[in-house]
Order: C-alpha cells, then structure tokens, then sequence
C-alpha cells in the first residue's frame, strides 16, 4: 500500500471501522490525546468499559482527522452545535457511531455528514418499536419482510434513518415517522420522502455501507453523487 498523503479530496467520504476493546496501556495512550472537556466528560461514566470506549473512540477520531488535515491529534480543537454535536470550524465534516466494541467515523471535505452502525442484536419488543418509530411505508415493508428476516430488516432501517438525523444534527428530537428510508435504493439513494423539515431529498445521499459481519451501518450527506473510500492507514496507532 502506498503511504497516506494528507488531503481530502472533493465528492468522496472517507469511512473507516474499527474496534473499541484496547488494552489498559492503549487506553492511557489515548487519554494523552484528549482535551480537558474529553477528559472531564469520560471520567464522569461510571463504568470503567464506558470510560474506555469513550476514551479510545475520541483518540481514533482525533487520529483519523489529524492524519486527514496533517496535523497532530492532540492539537485538533472542537467546537459544538446547538446540540451537542461537535464540529470543525475550519476544517472538514466528520461523524462517528459505535456500537459495544464496535466504531465507524465518516470523513468529508464538505457538507452535512451523519453515520451510524449498529450490532445487530435482540430487540425487545421490536415489532412494536417499529410501529411506534417508523414511517408508514416502513412500516408496511417491514411487516412483508418474512419473519427471519425481519431484524436485518430492522437495523437497515434503523441505521439509514439513524445517519440522517445525525447529518441534520438534530439527533432523535425530530419524529422518525416525519421521513422515510428505503434499503432497496440505499445504492443510489435511500432517503424517499422528507416532511416538514425543509429538505429535498434529491439533494441527499443517504445509503448503506460495508462492514464486519453482525453488524450493519449506513451514511448521510447533503452532497448527492458522492463516491466512498476506505481510509487507507490504520488509526488505531
């Protein structure tokens, strides 16, 4: 593999996935790149597998967007939106899940960038949930989805409407039932009806993406025709 060459180029998310379980010593390694509020925020978790997690996906997302823009990790100051979600004001968008052990951190030169992955996993009461949650026509595919496949089904849904909340950057505080996602356009572009939140879904790109098995994970941005890219270097040191 050819060495990495900071830069990001137009029209492409960079997305990398990775894992969350590190060693003690890796994770001591990972606080030195934290700020004051990082550190304030992981020693608040009461269980130490919370801290680490939070402690060792901060440091991957500092790594991956520091060897993007060639700049040291520690030296990468974020600011933060109205709900929390946090942002480079001269730099570019960027997004991360996790998910248990798992993580996902999407990268773009521009735009409105959400990601999401989820284990797939038991869900309690799922069909209900799916009623309350869901679009109508979600609904409906949901239901005529054969009763073994009905969790996959579940977490395409999940993880497409999930990554666009998170690319509004609004969270969970709008009605997932005001939009609708498809998985079966998540190739071209699964978002289908927006309502009330002044947004062309023509102008979104909201689909599915690769990962390990047992899991299943989707992106947003506002920049329709866009291409994805591994990140080509392993963050994780």
């Amino acid at each position: 593999m050819k060495p990495f060459t900071p830069g990001l180029r137009d029209g492409v998310v960079y997305v990398w996935e990775g894992r969350l379980d590190a060693t003690p010593t890796a994770t001591t390694s990972a606080r030195t790149l934290l700020s004051e509020r990082e550190l304030a925020r992981a020693d608040r978790f009461v269980y130490d597998r919370h801290r680490r997690r939070y402690t060792v996906a901060q440091a991957h997302l500092r790594r991956a967007l520091g060897r993007l823009m060639g700049v040291p990790p520690q030296r990468i100051r974020f600011s933060h939106g109205k709900h929390g979600k946090p942002y480079l004001g001269d730099g570019p968008s960027f997004n991360q899940s996790h998910s248990g052990e798992r993580i996902m951190i999407a990268v773009a030169n521009e735009g409105r960038l959400g990601v999401d992955i989820e284990k797939v996993r038991t869900v309690r009461l799922m069909a209900e949930l799916a009623e309350k949650q869901f679009a109508r026509d979600e609904v409906a595919l949901f239901r005529a989805t054969r009763a073994r496949g009905r969790q996959a089904m579940f977490f395409r849904l999940w993880t497409l409407k999930e990554a666009f909340t998170k690319a509004l950057g609004v969270g969970l505080t709008i009605p997932l039932s005001s939009f609708s996602v498809d998985p079966a356009h998540s190739a071209t572009n699964g978002l289908v009806r927006i309502d009330g939140h002044n947004e062309d879904p023509a102008e979104w790109l909201v689909a599915g993406l690769p990962c390990a098995a047992g899991a299943k994970a989707a992106f947003a941005i506002d920049r329709p025709g866009i291409t994805v890219a591994p990140l080509p270097f392993n963050v994780g040191g």
